[in-house]
């Protein structure tokens, strides 16, 4: 019997027929024993190589977040107000409602939803074409100037006699660890997905050409980059919890320490 071939670029796999019975040729790239994978299988392995394309990207990603955080140097030392506004305001927010007695599960809501809200439409903001780059130097810029006014912040109660904070536990600096690997991984990767839809836009700016590009952008998203910030997110309330542990008696806000979102 003859036997007609075609090749499928987006599946990477060989369609024969005729099929066999139920309708669904076999998967000759597929490690199960007749060719079959499951759908879900299928979609993780299709999101893997779309992530794979973008990881030249994502290293521009890196490159545009580490000029926001070496950036933050200066703007803390000269304090500009217009740029430590908003990451200063972030850090009141933090002091005042993560306290001892918060709930991890509350917590680990708050940190997933708000990740991945955030880096989808990071991601998506590629529409906008240069969008994406101006969020990846902006997110290092602020996480900048909170590391280095945390860092201050520790030196002066050090040098006022308070003492070195307790180190953390082991288990509590290894989820710590996984928590930065995993989110600014997946924070270069949706940028830089932004980065190259952005391209695509520059060369043909209709819906048309959005809906298309973004579209397996956002199945790779939601496949993989989503369990995977659900994992840290996960392993970063367990830490701040572990850490909250360590040293009991947290530091009670300031009456300057206010909700109030900078002007």
């Amino acid at each position: 019997m003859e036997t007609n071939h075609s090749y499928d670029k987006g599946r990477k796999h060989f369609c024969t027929s005729p099929r066999r019975r139920g309708g669904r040729p076999p998967d000759l790239t597929s490690g199960r024993p007749g060719g079959y994978d499951s759908p879900m299988l299928e979609t993780i392995r299709l999101s893997l190589g779309v992530l794979g394309e973008h990881v030249g990207d994502a290293g521009w990603a890196l490159a545009v977040f580490a000029c926001g955080f070496v950036f933050a140097f200066p703007v803390v030392r000269f304090e500009v107000s217009s740029l430590l506004a908003f990451p200063t305001w972030v850090m009141r927010i933090i002091r005042r409602h993560l306290q001892p007695e918060t709930n991890p599960v509350g917590l680990f809501a708050f940190i997933f939803v708000f990740n991945s809200v955030a880096m989808f439409c990071y991601m998506m903001s590629g529409g906008l074409v240069y969008l994406p780059l101006v969020f990846g130097f902006l997110t290092g810029l602020n996480l900048g100037v909170i590391t280095v006014k945390d860092t201050q912040r520790s030196v002066e109660k050090a040098a006022a006699g308070d003492g070195p904070p307790a180190p953390p536990r082991p288990w509590v600096g290894l989820l710590g660890l996984f928590v930065i690997v995993v989110e600014l991984s997946v924070f270069w990767l949706a940028i830089g997905m932004g980065i190259r839809l952005g391209h695509i836009m520059r060369a043909d700016f209709t819906w048309a050409q959005f809906v298309e590009a973004a579209a397996p952008r956002a199945r790779a998203y939601l496949a993989v980059l989503v369990p995977a910030l659900a994992a840290s997110a996960a392993a970063e309330a367990a830490a701040i919890k572990g850490a909250m542990g360590r040293a009991p008696g947290s530091e009670e806000p300031s009456d300057s320490d206010t909700d109030e979102p900078p002007e």
